[in-house]
């Protein structure tokens, strides 16, 4: 309540003097970010102590700077604690510079794609074998995203040796996706090494022998933002030649980032597992013809 004989603002005076829309102050009365110093409880008209305008220089230059209503709330009530302001106003500019990478990175997504359209089309040919079986060093994980692949790299190399196990000498690695679709997050993979025999699991790494697969596989050369036009084409071969998908898509890298660090450089087989498509597998449904 103001002091006893105090003048107070009507809500227009109020609003001229805090730069705030009558409308805004509706709203932040309704959300216990600023409230009147006194509503009529006829007319229901809101009053404003001047004394208020401090707070709400702040209310408006913490909107202004992207807080959201129930953050300002909290933070009106420590107005007169400096070190608690800049905690928050520090907590702030450290979300602010990560949304600002963010657009970075948007801004080059849309650069690439402006430069897709002027270049040639990007040509992916499939190809089909049979993968031989093989015995691989294995780490199988959930990893919060798919581009945390490495986070299971680096658990693996150390276990392999711990573990005892020989690396093959045309030894591959490869990274197996098993979600049956896309995850945005808790994505199910693993990632393996081709090792010379069976060896005993130990710790992280566990001794899987792969069998022989069908494999449908499409080489991408450079960086992996062109995997999108990798996965169309096999989209398209799979079924138009007569073929289904038989397991989890995995990856096979012939030259990864670990081996060169330039993007343009780098080589990578993406392989589907694949069985002929017959007509049992969909009941009425004709079988493509295979080419």
């Amino acid at each position: 309540m103001p002091p006893h004989g105090e003048r107070l603002l009507t809500i227009g005076e109020f609003s001229r003097l805090s730069q705030l829309s009558v409308r805004m102050l509706r709203y932040y009365d309704e959300h216990d970010v600023l409230r009147p110093s006194r509503v009529d409880r006829h007319s229901g008209y809101r009053s404003y102590a001047p004394t208020l305008l401090f707070a709400a220089r702040w209310v408006r230059e913490l909107r202004d700077i992207g807080l959201g209503v129930h953050e300002i709330a909290a933070c009106v009530p420590v107005l007169d604690d400096p070190r608690a302001v800049r905690a928050v106003l520090e907590r702030q500019r450290t979300r602010l510079i990560a949304e600002a990478a963010d657009v970075v990175d948007r801004i080059r997504e849309v650069d690439h794609l402006v430069t897709a359209l002027e270049g040639p089309v990007m040509s992916v040919s499939i190809t089909h074998r049979t993968n031989p079986a093989r015995v691989t060093a294995s780490v199988r994980d959930t990893i919060p995203t798919y581009a945390d692949e490495g986070r299971l790299w680096e658990r693996l190399m150390p276990a392999l040796f711990t573990a005892g196990a020989t690396l093959a000498p045309d030894a591959r690695a490869i990274a197996v996706f098993h979600d049956e679709d896309y995850k945005e997050s808790d994505c199910d993979v693993e990632v393996q090494l081709d090792v010379a025999a069976p060896f005993a699991a130990s710790g992280d790494v566990r001794c899987v022998e792969v069998p022989a697969q069908e494999v449908a596989v499409a080489v991408l050369n450079g960086p992996y933002d062109g995997i999108g036009a990798v996965m169309e084409a096999v989209g398209r071969w799979v079924p138009e030649n007569g073929y289904r998908f038989a397991g989890p898509m995995f990856n096979v890298y012939l030259v990864s980032p670990h081996e060169d660090p330039e993007p343009s450089h780098w080589v990578t087989e993406v392989c589907v597992p694949v069985a002929r498509f017959a007509s049992s597998d969909v009941p009425g449904a004709a079988v493509p013809n295979a080419r």
